[in-house]
């Protein structure tokens, strides 16, 4: 199989398991509602969704499960990301894994998914952009960008002038993470960053999906237009 190609720019979902339950009871879905959402990106043209999931595989295997079922069956480009799982994401067939600087090794990653996957990596300074520049990955993750609720082993905001620095520095695509907003994608998309990963921040009010309004907040940064 030959390798994907580059990270696409836009808007990367990160649907966490835990923000999910704990703010939409997303455990209580009926299957036509997670079909909605996913269709919902698919119209945003959103073409990348990472599931994220901190607890055990047997506890993650059902999330994960369900929410590959409906990306594949309703997004016909969507690449799908695990992150840290690294057997279920080969077990499950997803398109890639995104790992963090003490998880699995980049070169384990590689040699078990082989050339056709994806594998991002988390960074969150200068010194981690340049290290990436040694290894495999087909994008760097780049934060926290802003503080951030979503995650709480968080590491100190890096802030927009951290992120121009990086994507000079970065030769992989690099996507800003981190307490983002529709209110900060203009700005990143400005420092150049092939795109955001968003969790809580692609939801407003009474749990409305803001995927298509971001799309174009991001859009609007890549070419410059006030």
């Amino acid at each position: 199989m030959t390798r994907l190609s580059p990270f696409p720019s836009g808007i990367y979902p990160i649907l966490d398991a835990t923000w999910l339950q704990q703010n939409l009871n997303e455990e209580s879905w009926p299957d036509n509602e997670r079909i909605r959402l996913v269709r919902d990106m698919e119209n945003a043209g959103i073409q990348s969704v990472q599931l994220r999931c901190k607890h055990s595989a047997d506890r993650c295997r059902p999330f994960f499960t369900r929410w590959l079922r409906v990306i594949r069956d309703e997004m016909e480009l969507a690449r799908v990301i695990i992150n840290d799982h690294l057997r279920l994401a080969i077990e499950l067939n997803a398109d890639g894994v995104h790992v963090g600087q003490d998880d699995t090794a980049v070169t384990e990653c590689r040699a078990l998914l082989g050339s056709h996957r994806m594998i991002g990596l988390s960074t969150h300074n200068l010194v981690e952009i340049e290290d990436s520049l040694a290894t495999s990955v087909d994008y760097v993750g780049f934060g926290p960008l802003f503080a951030t609720q979503s995650k709480a082993d968080t590491k100190p905001v890096c802030g927009l002038d951290s992120l121009a620095e990086a994507v000079r520095k970065s030769q992989k695509p690099l996507v800003a993470i981190g307490g983002i907003g529709p209110e900060n994608l203009y700005d990143i998309a400005m420092c150049g960053a092939r795109a955001a990963a968003m969790i809580s921040g692609l939801w407003g009010p009474g749990g409305r999906f803001l995927g298509g309004h971001c799309v174009r907040e991001f859009t609007r940064g890549i070419q410059g237009d006030l």
